[in-house]
């Protein structure tokens, strides 16, 4: 009888405990994640729709030509946004509904980099990628380097505008090194930025 009451009286055991304490760590780091890759994946193609879209109100009527492949750019920039979202979105399902219910597509690594880069340099901004990304990484390393691209442009784009930027990365061993160099002008120095950051950090 007391081996029976004792779940009740004593609570769970400590080895109960931590087992719950562990699914609710690996539960709010996966959200985490995915909250990063919202804010990396859509933050980045509204930066580049901001642009796109004000080159194009700016020549609209002296270059219709030049509107018209802006508002393509603008186009395809919201499709892919909407694909990862809905790639983010999927992954929040699984979590919650179970395995296999979700519709995720798989994210996005360096071998995705040449599609982002177009759409960064449709946005006006000249982006000079010194040699090709690195082969044989850990698919959780290039993906992480993908983001961190993607985030880099992405402040580039808010905070310094249509400035040109050089991406290069480079391999030691097992460490990947990515630096992110672009010009900034005064106005943008001293421009405050309405709202907080929740990128990079670091």
């Amino acid at each position: 009888l007391l081996a029976r009451c004792a779940p009740a009286l004593l609570g769970p055991a400590p080895a109960d405990r931590l087992a719950a304490a562990e699914e609710r760590a690996a539960r709010l780091a996966s959200r985490n994640r995915l909250a990063r890759e919202l804010h990396d994946s859509v933050g980045h193609a509204l930066s580049a729709v901001t642009l796109q879209a004000s080159a194009a109100r700016r020549v609209l009527d002296a270059d219709p030509g030049f509107a018209r492949e802006a508002l393509e750019a603008i186009e395809e920039t919201t499709r892919g946004a909407v694909a990862e979202l809905d790639s983010v979105l999927g992954l929040l399902r699984e979590e919650s509904d179970g395995p296999g219910t979700g519709r995720a597509t798989p994210s996005p690594t360096l071998a995705d980099l040449d599609a982002l880069l177009a759409r960064t340099r449709a946005a006006g901004v000249t982006v000079d990628l010194d040699g090709p990304p690195p082969g044989g990484l850990p698919p959780v390393v290039s993906r992480e380097a993908y983001r961190i691209v993607q985030e880099g442009l992405s402040n580039a784009l808010r905070h310094a505008g249509p400035v040109p930027v050089r991406v290069r990365m480079t391999r030691c061993g097992s460490e990947l090194e990515i630096s992110m160099e672009n010009p900034v002008s005064g106005a943008a120095a001293r421009a405050r930025r309405t709202g907080g950051g929740r990128g990079l950090r670091g």
